[in-house]
Order: C-alpha cells, then structure tokens, then sequence
C-alpha cells in the first residue's frame, strides 16, 4: 500500500511530500517507525528515544491521532499522514 507522509512547519524543512509503499495492514505508529528507518534524518525529530515526541501532532485523512489515541488504527491504502510541529504558527 502507499502511503503519503505530509510535514508542516519550518522545523521539518520539508517541502516535498514523501510517498512510501509500505506492507498491509501496518498502524501509525508502525508507519511513522518504518518511515524513519528508511529517512534516518527525521527520526530525531519524529521520537524522543523509542516514542513518538510530544510535541508534534500527527494526523491521518485530517483527523487527529494522537489526542484520539489512535496510533494503533491500521491504515488503508492511499492515506495521508500529516505532520506539524506543535508550535507552527498561524
């Protein structure tokens, strides 16, 4: 399945979209690991040690994953994980 990962915010320095092709049935959480294991650069700023920072939000198709404590929602293909800094400006 291919997955699409969007990152906002200057702390990212990403302009481009990143579309991974990834194994069925894999969570977010799961997605966001396999993603920084192929772009070691963003692990640092994707996870503190083995978990995923605080201070960034993650969502998936606009909604929010993380306050609804859904890292473990498996995803389907074509989706769109978007990533922002917490504090992104307005």
């Amino acid at each position: 399945m291919k997955i699409t990962f969007d990152f906002k915010g200057s702390v990212f320095g990403q302009k481009e979209k990143i579309v991974l092709s990834l194994k069925e049935n894999l969570t977010v959480l799961a997605a966001l690991k396999e993603l920084v294991s192929q772009k070691e650069s963003l692990k640092p700023l994707l996870f503190k040690e083995d978990s995923l920072r605080n201070d960034i939000l993650v969502f998936v198709d606009r909604t929010d994953i993380i306050t609804m404590k859904l890292l473990d929602m498996p995803l389907e293909d074509g989706q769109q994980i978007t990533i922002l800094p917490l504090a992104h400006g307005g």
